[in-house]
């Protein structure tokens, strides 16, 4: 927990300054509305959850299979179950350390938030069709006893002749018919920075990137992944001026949320009563735009 603290946007500002931007080093954020959350993916916060991670997995696809038919890879269906609000063992980034800020006041309006800012070697970035990436996105097909066999391997060969590990390669070569059976069991048990396709609306908008969790539940500030792990701590009582201050700069629901219904919510939420105009000669409500978004919609 850092004892470092913003109250309003300017205080940010300042503070970003503060940090010189390193050409080897990938600096990417994330916003939580309470002080008191993990870096942990959703799928690793309920234990039952986790033991279902195949089926849910699997279900999803099932009775929804257009909508992955673009997908290449299982790192692509993930997001897109990410997308739908589906417990996955991904853990949304952004490269725009406004968009973490929102997230860390849009919600939870009493009680301190916090931006944590995550930083880690350039070259340690993987990209959605790493192989890397491919293992540990394939370990969603597995049951829990075997992620559990792997996890006490102790080396590559373990991997390589356990059973789980030969059910893993089969599920890696159903993507990759060329992969070798050459799964490194430092990778399973790690935490992957991935750059996703941007081809979706969302993670254009907010400028995404994931964390990719293999056997490990938990990313702490002090860890073996070479991953610098820093936190702002925003008070409950800034959060409001902070959002009407992000707005002002086009940082909102609307904007980062591009889907039609968000934007109407957006614009609802917009509506100011004004005297004039209705029928019956009472108030009614008007949308008053203030900022570019509205006033090219």
């Amino acid at each position: 927990m850092s004892d470092l603290q913003i109250a309003s946007l300017s205080d940010f500002f300042i503070e970003l300054e503060k940090t010189s931007p390193s050409n080897a080093r990938a600096t990417l954020y994330r916003g939580h509305p309470s002080a008191a959350y993990l870096l942990k993916p959703s799928m690793f916060r309920d234990q039952s959850k986790r033991k279902d991670e195949k089926n849910i997995f699997r279900e999803l696809i099932s009775v929804q299979p257009r909508a992955f038919v673009e997908d290449r890879n299982v790192f692509e269906q993930l997001v897109r179950m990410q997308h739908f609000s589906l417990p996955t063992r991904l853990l949304d980034l952004t490269y725009n350390p406004l968009v973490a800020l929102f997230f860390a006041c849009e919600t939870h309006p009493k009680v301190d938030g916090q931006m944590l800012t995550l930083s880690t070697a350039k070259n340690k970035v993987r990209y959605f069709d790493s192989d890397t990436v491919s293992c540990l996105a394939n370990l969603s097909f597995l049951k829990g006893n075997e992620r559990n066999e792997l996890r006490k391997a102790e080396s590559d060969e373990d991997v390589r002749t356990c059973e789980a590990g030969k059910r893993l390669l089969q599920f890696i070569r159903a993507e990759k018919s060329y992969f070798l059976p050459e799964i490194r069991v430092s990778d399973l048990n790690s935490v992957q920075l991935v750059r996703p396709k941007q081809s979706n609306p969302r993670i254009i908008a907010q400028q995404g990137a994931f964390l990719l969790f293999g056997l490990v539940s938990e990313l702490k500030p002090r860890n073996p992944f070479a991953m610098k792990v820093s936190r702002i701590t925003i008070p409950a009582s800034a959060k409001p001026k902070i959002l009407r201050d992000l707005d002002r700069v086009n940082i909102n629901r609307a904007t980062l949320f591009p889907e039609v219904e968000s934007a109407a919510k957006y614009i609802m939420g917009k509506l100011v009563p004004v005297e004039g105009g209705s029928e019956n000669g009472t108030a009614h409500a008007t949308v008053r735009p203030r900022h570019t978004y509205l006033a090219k919609a």
